[in-house]
């Protein structure tokens, strides 16, 4: 069954547009080639942390919103946890019927 999924990545602030463009590409092919499609990519660029992660105070968020079947999830976030450059991930489905904003 294809649901609707959002990926929050934290990726190293000290990472070029260009390589965080090669994640989310990666990432996206991955979707791809499990059944899914991206929707949306969102940059929200480089932000102070709550917390230091990996001794930086700060990192680039990047948001996507993907529809994929559940089983691709599992192969998403394998992906995402042997990238290099990537702090933190999290990965959460999305109710059936969300309204935009």
């Amino acid at each position: 069954m294809i649901a609707r999924y959002e990926e929050l990545l934290l990726l190293s602030p000290e990472l070029g547009m260009e390589e965080c463009r090669d994640i989310v590409n990666n990432l996206s092919a991955v979707v791809e080639r499990e059944g899914g499609s991206v929707l949306k990519i969102d940059d929200w660029g480089v932000k102070d942390t709550a917390y230091p992660v990996r001794k930086f105070n700060r990192g680039r968020y990047v948001r996507m919103e993907l529809s994929m079947p559940g089983q691709a999830v599992a192969e998403l976030e394998r992906n995402v946890r042997i990238a290099d450059g990537i702090f933190k991930f999290i990965t959460v489905r999305l109710a059936e019927h969300t309204e935009e904003a």
